[in-house]
C-alpha cells in the first residue's frame, strides 16, 4: 500500500507595469514528497525591462519557503 502525499500547491502569474504576463510559476510542497518550484520565463527583454519582477520573485519565493515550513518534520 502507498502512502498518500499531504502537501499544498500555489499558481502564480507575475505582470509587467502594462499588465502583460512575463513570469508564470508554481511550486508544490509536502509530506513524503519532492518539493518544487518552477518559474517559466515568457519574455526574456520583457523580464529585463520589468522594475518590479525581482521582488515580486523574491516574494513568492519567501511565500513558498513559509507555505514549506509547515510540512518539516
Amino acid at each position: 500500500m502507498g502512502v498518500k502525499a499531504t502537501g499544498e500547491s500555489m499558481n502564480r502569474e507575475f505582470t509587467n507595469e502594462n499588465g502583460e504576463v512575463i513570469v508564470s510559476s508554481s511550486a508544490n510542497v509536502g509530506v513524503n514528497t519532492i518539493g518544487t518550484m518552477t518559474f517559466t520565463l515568457l519574455d526574456a527583454q520583457k523580464i529585463k525591462d520589468s522594475e518590479t519582477i525581482a521582488e515580486d520573485l523574491k516574494t513568492f519565493i519567501d511565500d513558498v519557503l513559509a507555505m514549506s515550513a509547515k510540512y518539516l518534520n
